[in-house]
């Protein structure tokens, strides 16, 4: 099973902005098609193909980039439930640093 990779490059005293990509489960994709669909039930996407996105959020990374595919139908964009209720909101990935 293919997982989203965290990448990190540091270049002497710059600080780099790291991305998470592809939010989520763009990996276990119908026939390994890119953008394609993931028919996975939640239990599954959560053990599978959320802790990459977990460590990423612990280890600092900036940003995470939404996948252009889809989980059982619903297009990840379009999915408020993970993007606005889970990433931003659970996991606090979008927060004011004051």
């Amino acid at each position: 099973m293919f997982h989203d990779f965290l990448l990190v490059v540091c270049y002497g005293s710059k600080k780099v902005a790291a991305c998470a990509k592809h939010y989520v489960a763009d990996g276990g994709t119908n026939k390994g098609i890119n953008e394609n669909n993931t028919l996975i039930n939640k239990h599954g996407l959560f053990s599978i193909h959320m802790p990459p996105y977990y460590d990423s959020i612990i280890k600092g990374v900036a940003t995470i980039m939404v996948s252009y595919s889809s989980w059982n139908g619903v297009k990840m964009h379009a999915n408020r439930d993970l993007v606005t209720g889970f990433l931003k909101n659970t996991l606090q990935i979008l927060r004011d640093e004051k």
